[in-house]
Parts: C-alpha cells; structure tokens; sequence
C-alpha cells in the first residue's frame, strides 16, 4: 500500500531557547598559543577593562596582565584535565593615581573550557 507524504508548514513556537550571553568575548589565540594552548582563546570584554592601565601605568602592563593572566589559567587547566572549569584569584600590582606607590590589584577570574574554545573572564561573566 502506498502512501503520499503531505507536509505541513503551520508555524509553531519553538521550543528552543537561544543561548545568548549577556557579555561578549575578544579572540586572543595568538597570546594564548605562545603559552600553550592548543585551541582558540577568548577573554571577556569585562576582564579586558579590568586589565587597561590607569593614567599613571604604561601601556605596557595590559599585554604583561594579559599575559600573566593566560599563563595562570593554562596552568591550572593543566593541573587537573578533568575539570572544564577552574576559578582562581589574579593579583598584579597596580599603580596608586594618588599616592604613586603600587597596591595590589586582586580580580577573581574563571576558566572554562567549552567545545572548541576557552572562555577567560570574571566570575559575573560565566
């Protein structure tokens, strides 16, 4: 017995709920292969502001934080492979606008490794 398909073009809602984040990354593969990692590297806009030096730092310390920052998260990614994410707490001295003498800057960061990319923000960004 033979059978005619028919289809039906109705509109229904979707069940399906866009996975939209509210914060948007930056690629930083290139940085991010030179200390290790083997698939591309995003850090979120948020951490990229927090790194920017004030008006009394060099232009200079943003690629050293950023650098540093990278290199904190490959290594304990590499602690523990089982783990798609780790938190950790990054410090780095930060010049005081008032009083010239450093202080230490202490940002609480997170490192989640996802399909084909790892993601490197603050903890609100996750």
């Amino acid at each position: 017995m033979q059978m005619q398909l028919t289809l039906d073009f109705t509109p229904r809602p979707s069940n399906l709920k866009p996975n939209i984040k509210n914060t948007t990354w930056m690629n930083v593969s290139d940085v991010a292969r030179g200390i290790g990692f083997a698939i591309p590297v995003e850090v979120s806009i948020a951490l990229s502001d927090a790194l920017e030096p004030l008006q009394t730092e060099d232009d200079e310390d943003y690629d050293q934080r950023l650098y540093d920052a990278l290199w904190l998260a490959h290594h304990y990614l590499s602690l523990d492979l089982r783990r798609p994410s780790i938190s950790f707490t990054f410090d780095f001295p930060r010049e005081d606008k008032h009083t010239g003498k450093f202080i230490e800057a202490s940002l609480r960061l997170r490192v989640e490794t996802q399909k084909q990319v790892v993601l490197l923000g603050l903890m609100q960004d996750f």
